[in-house]
């Protein structure tokens, strides 16, 4: 599923998967399987719930800023959406929530999302590429816990694999600018910690981080712009140049 650019775009997506739900279930579940939440972990959940409603404001300044003429036709449906957030009780059943997401509201939303989707452009990552790159990120941070890379060099990377991990779950909601700002924060990362990572790493860590590189490169490349593509290029990967070709 295309995953939109615009903030009323992933609001109006997030609630129609919502209200896909039988109002029988339990609001806590049906959060934690629209937002991919971990079972359980009721801090991470709240904070995904706390970022949709961040993003319900960022939808409300987008049509505010992006919409020609009067805008009141395509704010009206904030005004119920705002009750599914207004009292969250997640022990409840989801009909309390399920009721403000009629098919009118929704319908009007999307019409929001029409009006601002050429202004935002589209991005080549969709929901199942954020799945293969959260896997190739599971299985890269198992391979840092087993690699023989120098214990700092593994908390280095143990920490900042997951937290581009924690951004492609968070991609959903934040959409391409928290994606970016975390590879950018990466990039960055490992430009200032390039004399250690060639130093320090040997033959048997070479394919590990060939994999780091390969995947910061790939993700990257998806959130592109479709009519802006370019490859991962910059002051930060410039520096970071002699390290991949050293390996």
């Amino acid at each position: 599923m295309e995953i939109k650019n615009n903030p009323v775009g992933r609001l109006h997506d997030i609630l129609r998967e919502a209200r896909s739900y039988k109002e029988t279930e339990i609001t806590q579940s049906v959060w934690e399987a629209v937002l991919g939440a971990q079972d359980g972990d009721i801090g991470g959940l709240l904070r995904m719930i706390a970022d949709v409603i961040h993003l319900q404001e960022q939808a409300k300044k987008a049509i505010l800023e992006g919409v020609e003429g009067d805008p009141t036709i395509y704010l009206a449906p904030f005004q119920k959406l705002d009750q599914v957030f207004a009292k969250i009780d997640l022990s409840v059943r989801w009909s309390n929530s399920r009721q403000h997401l009629d098919e009118a509201t929704l319908n009007a939303l999307a019409f929001g999302n029409h009006v601002l989707a050429a202004k935002h452009g589209k991005c080549k990552l969709d929901s199942e590429q954020v799945i293969e790159f959260i896997e190739k990120l599971d299985h890269l941070l198992r391979d840092c816990l087993h690699s023989n890379l120098p214990p700092t060099l593994q908390k280095f990377f143990q920490k900042n694999l997951e937290s581009l991990r924690q951004a492609l779950i968070s991609y959903k909601i934040s959409g391409i600018q928290g994606l970016e700002d975390e590879i950018d924060r990466l990039i960055g990362a490992m430009s200032r910690h390039s004399a250690e990572i060639r130093d320090q790493v040997d033959e048997s860590s070479k394919g590990f981080m060939k994999s780091v590189f390969e995947i910061v490169a790939n993700i990257n490349e998806s959130v592109q712009l479709a009519e802006t593509a370019v490859t991962l290029s910059g002051p930060a990967i410039v520096a970071l140049l002699p390290v991949i070709q050293s390996l």
